[in-house]
């Protein structure tokens, strides 16, 4: 049996092999499948291998998860609130529009920023509502990337894969930085570590959506730690 963030983690990873974006090679499709297989029947693995393993798949999946969420988010203010309207009962629709008169937006109803407003069975309705907006959205941009707006689909997954490129740059001088300091500044070697892997699991999605500025900047902070605690030993 699977320790529970084990099973949390694979699950996590299921749900992601679930959600697999457009034009996404079939070799890393396949792979994803075997290797969510392997991790279903396998109950001696670590949890570190785990992570292992769902990191090097994830970093595949990025540019092309990051590139169809682009597509998404520009739906969702295109033509999300559009979508939810279209669904909500007529008196639904009016305590909404009257939200909006004092500034409620589209985006603080899906927060759920207003929900006391509406009535217990009123908000399961709005909650369902969003689901259902959701859905059909995903496949509304998966028809679009797969058809009259691939090209700028594609262009968007190269900027992204380039995008991804800076960030193993930036993730492996970290690393260097973690080994040329093993020994000498253990505390900092482990800070660097965890924030490498708090990168990469945002990378595979099982983190916090990782910020590509952060990563950039993340070498510097190291390094100016680094150099604080030298001027701090020699006082």
């Amino acid at each position: 049996m699977f320790h529970v963030q084990a099973k949390y983690t694979i699950d996590l990873f299921e749900r992601m092999c679930n959600h697999l974006p457009p034009l996404l090679p079939k070799e890393v499709v396949s792979e994803t499948e075997h290797v969510l297989e392997q991790l279903h029947n396998d109950f001696t693995v670590s949890i570190e291998d785990i992570e292992k393993t769902i990191i090097s798949i994830g970093k595949k999946v990025w540019p092309y998860q990051k590139a169809f969420q682009e597509f998404i988010d520009v739906a969702q203010r295109e033509i999300g609130e559009k979508f939810l309207l279209g669904k909500l009962f007529p008196n639904l629709k009016d305590k909404y529009k009257k939200l909006k008169e004092y500034g409620v937006t589209y985006y603080d109803l899906r927060s759920g920023g207003p929900i006391d407003f509406f009535e217990e069975e009123e908000r399961l309705i709005i909650s369902q509502s969003i689901i259902e907006v959701d859905q059909a959205i995903q496949k509304y941009v998966r028809q679009l990337v797969l058809g009259t707006e691939r090209k700028k689909y594609q262009n968007l997954i190269t900027e992204f894969q380039k995008k991804l490129a800076k960030i193993e740059k930036k993730l492996a001088n970290l690393r260097s930085i973690a080994e040329e300091d093993k020994a000498e500044y253990p505390r900092l070697v482990e800070e660097i570590k965890a924030q490498i892997k708090s990168f990469e699991m945002g990378l595979c999605l099982l983190g916090p959506n990782i910020q590509n500025q952060e990563v950039l900047q993340a070498e510097e902070f190291f390094q100016e730690r680094k150099i604080a605690k030298k001027l701090h030993r020699f006082k």
